[in-house]
């Protein structure tokens, strides 16, 4: 049995951790880029405080790691024929028996805003997030030399990321004090968002928490803030007041990275719809896992799109498709948010796990144990692949 696996996203390895352990099964992961990301520690590459190697991870070496179980194919998506069962790749092919689409989100720019895909900085993709990065230190050492204006850094969307990024970026310019000297007052962060409060959904006492954590970083909070347009070094808001910026990080919300499979019916965002086992309705042998895919809880509201829910809808795939194997069927998927971690600058943090509520460096260190574990076991994994090589 081929299982081909699309997206070497935390869902994607996730899926093949579980899958490689079952006898006579071909693994075979793609992925347009060579590396796997780690989304959930952007806002710390962002700010400065985190660098490249502990953001990416080497997809080739981490399939090379499990001794020729998994196969590595480094290619853009163009399609997926269901009637054949084959993916459409830029130079070849591939056959597969069981399909799980893994492929993520990317940062929604809305085409209502103009000028904003041109002017912001999304956080999904590396490059973009490198990018900004060496436009970011590039800034600061003009303000070093005082060759430099005021430097105004919008955050627009006020959601985990959002909030995330803002107070590491708050944080690191208090870092640089001794080196700006008076020059640090003249850079600020503003955390936009058109909703009227940040961390919309979340439980009132981690968003009272976070905004007191970003009032003591000094960060701008403008809520009920629609934005307009973008023009060139300012935002034009709806109530019509322009608010200057020097860079503009934009985490307003994602669109699924599902443009290549065509048969399939998507929701607003582009996220694949699925049935209660994550398959692609009218087929049996595709599965939708991740941000890709609009996975419901038991009531049927919308799960949101983060690194939980993908590792759990890809370990409940892989139980299916174990299953599968022996003839058996799995009851339907019964996603839920265990807990969840905010990063509000240094090491400070915010959490809730089974509905207990906690904050300060405790927190900061929790979420810190939880990356850690993760990234060890993906380093170890591409590890043995370099080890083989040598």
């Amino acid at each position: 049995m081929r299982v081909v696996i699309l997206g070497g996203g935390y869902g994607g390895l996730r899926a093949i951790e579980k899958l490689v352990k079952l006898p006579d099964t071909e693994l075979v992961l793609v992925d347009k880029n060579g590396y796997h990301y780690l989304q959930t520690e952007v806002y710390g590459y962002i700010a400065g405080t985190r660098d490249i190697d502990e953001l990416a991870i080497d997809l080739q070496a981490w399939c090379d790691g499990y001794g020729g179980r998994v196969r590595f194919v480094k290619s853009e998506i163009l399609g997926v024929e269901p009637e054949s069962k084959r993916v459409v790749l830029e130079k070849e092919s591939l056959s597969y028996d069981i399909l799980i689409v893994a492929t993520g989100a990317r940062t929604r720019f809305p085409d209502a805003i103009e000028g904003l895909r041109r002017h912001g900085f999304g956080v999904k993709h590396l490059h973009r997030a490198f990018l900004f990065r060496h436009l970011f230190e590039a800034e600061i050492e003009r303000k070093v030399q005082g060759e430099s204006e005021k430097v105004e850094i919008v955050v627009a969307g006020a959601g985990l990321s959002g909030v995330e990024v803002a107070a590491e970026m708050a944080h690191t310019l208090k870092r640089y004090a001794k080196t700006l000297g008076a020059h640090e007052k003249e850079i600020r962060v503003t955390l936009l968002d058109a909703c009227d409060t940040i961390l919309p959904g979340m439980h009132p006492k981690i968003v009272a928490v976070s905004k007191r954590r970003l009032a003591s970083l000094k960060v701008r909070i403008r809520t009920g803030a629609y934005i307009e347009k973008v023009e060139e070094r300012q935002l034009v808001l709806k109530n019509g007041e322009s608010l200057p910026y020097t860079f503009i990080i934009f985490t307003g919300g994602i669109t699924a990275n599902s443009g290549f499979f065509q048969a399939a019916a998507k929701n607003g965002i582009g996220q694949l719809e699925v049935d209660p086992w994550l398959k692609i309705p009218g087929t049996h042998d595709i599965y939708a896992i991740g941000d890709v895919a609009d996975i419901r809880d038991s009531r049927g509201d919308p799960l949101p799109p983060t690194a939980q829910i993908a590792e759990k809808s890809a370990e409940y795939v892989a139980k299916a498709v174990a299953a599968r194997q022996n003839g058996r069927s799995v009851p339907p998927f019964r996603g839920r948010i265990d807990g969840m971690f905010i990063a509000l600058g240094g090491r400070y943090g915010a959490a809730e796990i089974f509905g207990i509520r906690f904050h300060g460096m405790s927190a900061y260190w929790f979420k810190k144990l939880v990356t850690f574990v993760y990234r060890l076991g993906i380093s170890l994994r591409a590890n043995t692949a370099y080890r083989i090589r040598s």
